[in-house]
C-alpha cells in the first residue's frame, strides 16, 4: 500500500536531516509523527518513528525516570481528583486550560505534556482537581503515569472527534495497555477479587466537535460528553459530568441561632449519614453529640434526625453539643 506521505511530513523528515541538537531532531520526530498518513501502509514507519522519538527523547532527558521525580503521587484537593487520559493530540491540554487556571502546554504536536499537570476546576460551590497526564501509549507512558491514575477518584478518557475511524483503534490500545498493569476503566466504581486489579470510574469526552471534521456518529464505551474547547460548548455538561460521577453529595452547616454558611460546604461521598457529617466538622465532636436538625432531606426544616439519618446534596446540619 502506498504511504501517500504530506508535503507537511516531508518537510519534517527533510528538516530531520538538517537537524544538529538532541532537541532539534526530538521535535522534527514528533512532527513527523504528527503528519504522517494514518493507515495501514505507514504503520511500519510510524512505529519506527515512535521507537526513534522514544530514544531521543531519553537523550533529552525525557526518558523514563522511574519515581525520582516524585510524580506518582500528587495530593489530593479539592472535592475529588480526576486524571485526563488519552493519546497524544486528543485536546487534554486544551480541556485543562478551558476549565482551570493551569497553564499546561497546548501544541500541535504529540507528547507536549511530558510532566503532570494539575489545576482546580469550579463547580457551582466546590472545586475539583484535574491532572492532565502525558499521553498513554506502548512507546512512551512511563510508570508513574499507571500509579496516578490508579490512585484517582475518576478518570476521564479523551478523544479527538475528529479522528473518526481511529479512535477504536485509540481507544483499544489504551484499553489493553492499562489492563497490562491491571488498571480496568469502568463505568461505575467496583472491585476486584483479585487485590491487584484496581477498576477505575470512567467517563469520556469527544473533543473538536466544532470542526467540521468531527464525526457526529463516533462514540465511546462510557457515559460523558461531546465538546468544544474552542467555543465553550459543552463545558457546562462536562462540570456537571464529573461532580455527577464523583457520587458525592455538599453539606452545609449553621450555628444554632444564625443563618447558615453556604460559602464552603463539606464534601461527602454519597449516602453518608448524619454521623459523618458530624466527624467531617470535627472528630471531636462525636462524643459531645448531643443531637442534629437538618434542613433540606427531612420532613421539616430544623427537624431533629437520628444520627444515622442518610444525607443528601444541599442538606444543612445543625450540630447540637453536650
Amino acid at each position: 500500500m502506498p504511504a501517500n506521505l504530506t508535503a507537511d511530513f516531508i518537510k519534517a523528515r527533510k528538516q530531520l536531516r538538517q537537524a544538529s541538537t538532541p532537541e532539534e531532531k526530538l521535535a522534527c520526530l514528533e512532527e513527523m509523527l504528527a503528519t504522517i498518513p494514518k493507515h495501514k501502509g505507514t504503520d511500519h514507519m510510524q512505529a519506527d518513528i515512535k521507537k526513534r522519538i522514544a530514544k531521543m527523547r531519553g537523550a533529552v532527558g525525557g526518558g523514563k525516570k522511574g519515581r525520582g521525580h516524585g510524580y506518582d503521587h500528587i495530593p489530593k484537593e479539592g472535592a475529588g481528583q480526576v486524571v485526563l487520559i488519552g493519546p497524544p493530540n486528543a485536546g487534554k491540554s486544551s480541556l485543562l486550560a478551558a476549565l482551570t487556571n493551569a497553564k499546561p502546554e497546548v501544541a500541535a504536536y504529540p507528547f507536549s505534556t511530558t510532566v503532570p499537570v494539575p489545576g482546580m476546576m469550579a463547580f457551582e460551590d466546590i472545586m475539583i482537581q484535574l491532572i492532565d497526564l502525558p499521553p498513554v501509549t506502548s512507546d512512551y507512558t512511563e510508570t508513574w503515569v499507571y500509579s496516578l491514575i490508579r490512585s484517582a477518584d475518576l478518570a476521564v478518557v479523551v478523544m479527538d472527534a475528529t479522528d473518526g475511524e481511529l479512535i477504536e483503534e485509540e481507544l483499544g490500545e489504551l484499553l489493553e495497555i492499562l489492563e497490562s498493569k491491571n488498571t480496568l476503566l469502568v463505568e461505575e466504581a467496583a472491585t476486584s477479587d483479585d487485590t491487584r486489579i484496581r477498576m477505575i470510574p470512567t467517563r469520556g469526552v469527544l473533543t473538536k466537535c466544532e470542526d467540521p471534521d468531527a464525526d457526529p456518529n463516533v462514540s465511546l464505551p462510557f457515559p460523558g460528553v461531546r465538546l468544544s474547547t474552542e467555543s465553550g460548548q459543552g463545558l457546562d455538561a462536562f462540570r456537571r459530568d464529573l461532580f455527577d460521577a464523583l457520587h458525592i453529595v455538599r453539606i452545609y452547616t449553621k450555628l444554632p441561632g444564625h443563618k447558615p454558611d453556604m460559602t464552603e460546604p463539606y464534601t461527602l461521598p454519597e449516602q453518608s449519614t448524619v454521623l459523618d457529617a458530624v466527624k467531617a466538622v470535627h472528630r471531636d465532636f462525636v462524643d459531645r453529640l448531643k443531637y442534629v436538625r437538618i434542613w433540606g432531606s427531612g420532613r421539616f426544616d430544623g427537624q431533629q434526625v437520628p444520627s444515622d439519618h442518610v444525607l443528601e446534596d444541599g442538606d444543612i446540619v445543625e450540630i447540637h453539643l453536650r
